[in-house]
């Protein structure tokens, strides 16, 4: 079990890692445009590469995150810049290595585009069976962008500033009701208060979790896939937002996941596509409400 003061060292902003940059985009437009690159950090010391989706706003000096590509049983083969400033990004998948997810990312004024298929690995047989297409699980980080992150504030303080959007309107993550951790004792430092939740769509019954779960779901539901941060000075808003993921997330890493299914559902495999986007604007909850629902109309939010 990781003591405290060495998850706080992990999570913060100054704490040292060793970056290597595998590939990066040519921003045709830096003044209006993210710049996007690829990066394989090792802070964590993980046996794995973490390859590290990094893009720099121009919108708010400093501001960097970085999205995991991916926390799932894929490995990373390559990535490579595309015209436009884009990036390419190619993992196989372990369960299917015949199969590889295809991930482009999309720098646009005030977003990246985050778009994954599937497909056959160059020289796979042409006959294998069907890939096992589970959906990505996008780690989207904002430890690394100074004005957002939770150092050097208790990480409680970044939940006071997360938020998603429940029939109350813009609702921040410790205004929910938030149930302990069902992996750790009730007394733990982790639980009081959570530092970790789950949420689910009005539409949905709200899941129960077992004893060995690493966050448990709040009671309180969400009514459109969007969750997102405030800046420590209230100006800005940064979001992760789709138009349907059943099940949202803010977990240790300054993270918050958002992870829609491959659609359409009844479609062939090579036919799917997953895709989320992410946001950094002013902070107007409402604006950012509108914009996500005219990049993905089934976020209309519901109930």
């Amino acid at each position: 079990m990781l003591l405290l003061g060495t998850l706080v060292a992990l999570l913060s902003p100054l704490a040292a890692a060793d970056y290597e940059t595998m590939a990066t985009a040519v921003n045709p437009d830096p003044a209006h445009l993210p710049s996007l690159s690829v990066v394989n950090d090792s802070a964590f010391a993980r046996p794995r590469t973490l390859t590290m989706l990094r893009a720099t706003f121009p919108d708010v000096p400093g501001f960097t995150c970085e999205s995991w590509c991916y926390e799932s049983p894929v490995t990373f083969v390559s990535a490579r810049g595309l015209e436009g400033g884009k990036l390419e990004l190619t993992h196989r998948i372990d369960a299917s290595p015949d199969y590889l997810w295809i991930t482009v990312a999309t720098p646009l004024p005030g977003a990246v585009d985050v778009e994954a298929r599937v497909v056959k690995a160059p020289g796979a047989p042409p006959d294998g069976p069907p890939p096992s297409v589970f959906a990505p699980n996008l780690c989207w980080q904002l430890r690394r962008a100074e004005t957002f992150c939770s150092q050097p504030d208790p990480y409680p303080g970044f939940i006071k500033r997360c938020f998603i959007y429940t029939p109350q309107g813009r609702t921040f993550l410790d205004h929910t009701e938030r149930r302990k951790i069902p992996c750790r004792a009730a007394d733990d430092a982790y639980n009081n208060p959570p530092w970790v939740q789950s949420y689910c769509g009005v539409w949905q019954a709200v899941p129960t979790v077992g004893p060995t779960a690493w966050a448990d779901f709040s009671p309180d539901r969400y009514t459109t896939p969007i969750c997102g941060t405030v800046s420590r000075d209230g100006k800005w808003l940064a979001a992760l937002a789709n138009g349907s993921a059943s099940m949202l997330a803010q977990a240790w890493h300054d993270c918050l996941h958002n992870n829609p299914p491959w659609l359409p559902a009844d479609g062939a495999w090579d036919a799917k596509r997953w895709h989320v986007r992410i946001y950094l604007m002013e902070n107007d909850p409402q604006k950012l409400l509108e914009r996500v629902v005219a990049d993905f109309p089934d976020a209309k939010p519901r109930g």
